[in-house]
């Protein structure tokens, strides 16, 4: 499969190799919209479960994708004007014990690059484990990077992968000693547990591992495992809402960070932040949408941020989003 040939289908579904069991991708194409059974699940940042995109289609898995589009140079214009003076906001409402943690997110104006042209860029390192260019049959289009499974369900055990704590390559070290970083990743696997244990057997919600790295060709990233045996009757969609929006982009307590993200930033999030999902018989995998980008009048809008915790510096949280714009470069 091309990807200049794909770019020819109204609709259809690219997915990376962490939504296949086998580690090929997989091809959705002729999306249609469907009650129940999907094969694939999407739902924005700011919809919920019962609001989700549900949708049938023809699939087939893709041991090789070519990418015959070039990579090009993406100039992204980062509107984070006032990120900084936000961030003590956030820390004032920490301080005031309103939250403990809230992931602040900024956005990025991509130019009017071709869907190839922007997922040969993404990829052109290695395809990310949860890459996906989709197209939906109402027109719009997303391109997603993303390293982070939101959740996956294999028989009748769910597991999740909250992602938080982020350094530079060949800062490893760094990352693993700070203080910061560890307290960021254990609030929010804290919060992934509390999320699980609703549509759980009692006593079944366990953390695996409270801290790994992963290494990403851009930086290396913390993420932790926790997993539970599902009740009777529970399924994908079940997850999804018990889930939905990931914790690792609200912060915690979850409600009161996603009413304080709502009031200081200053667009929606859309599709980054969101989640997007293949379900296939007893299994089923969703990513986190991060690192992902939106197709819009203009061009692409890419969001990117991180988690703001009351020991976090202004100028270093900067420091972090242009260190995961690197994913563009």
């Amino acid at each position: 499969m091309r990807l200049t040939d794909l770019d020819c289908e109204r609709t259809f579904a690219l997915l990376g190799p962490g939504f296949s069991l086998a580690g090929d991708h997989l091809l959705i194409t002729d999306l249609i919209s469907v009650s129940s059974h999907p094969k694939l699940v999407y739902v924005p940042y700011e919809g919920t479960a019962s609001t989700a995109l549900l949708f049938d289609g023809t699939s087939q898995r893709l041991a090789n994708v070519e990418l015959d589009a070039e990579s090009v140079s993406i100039d992204a214009d980062l509107a984070c004007a006032g990120y900084e003076q936000t961030v003590e906001r956030i820390r004032d409402s920490i301080a005031a014990g309103d939250v403990y943690e809230v992931c602040l997110t900024a956005r990025a104006k991509l130019p009017k690059v071709s869907g190839p042209q922007l997922v040969a860029t993404l990829c052109r390192r290695g395809v990310p484990k949860f890459f996906a260019w989709v197209r939906l049959p109402d027109g719009s289009e997303l391109v997603s990077a993303s390293p982070e499974l939101l959740f996956a369900i294999e028989g009748r055990t769910v597991r999740t992968e909250p992602m938080k704590g982020t350094a530079r390559r060949g800062a490893e070290r760094e990352l693993e000693t700070s203080a910061k970083e560890r307290a960021e990743l254990a609030m929010i696997t804290d919060l992934l547990r509390n999320d699980l244990t609703p549509v759980c057997k009692p006593r079944s919600v366990r953390v695996v591992n409270a801290r790994r790295f992963i290494r990403l060709p851009y930086a290396i990233q913390a993420v932790s495992d926790v997993a539970g045996e599902l009740l009777p009757d529970v399924g994908p969609l079940e997850v999804l809402a018990a889930l939905h929006p990931g914790g690792s982009v609200t912060g915690a307590p979850k409600h009161a960070a996603m009413e304080l993200i709502a009031a200081l930033e200053g667009s929606p999030r859309g599709a980054y932040c969101g989640a997007l999902g293949v379900c296939a018989e007893e299994r089923a995998t969703f990513s986190l949408l991060i690192r992902t980008a939106s197709r819009c009048s203009t061009g692409w809008v890419y969001g990117v941020g991180g988690a703001i915790v009351w020991d976090s510096e202004p100028a270093k949280e900067i420091e972090e989003i242009h260190l995961k714009l690197g994913a563009l470069r």
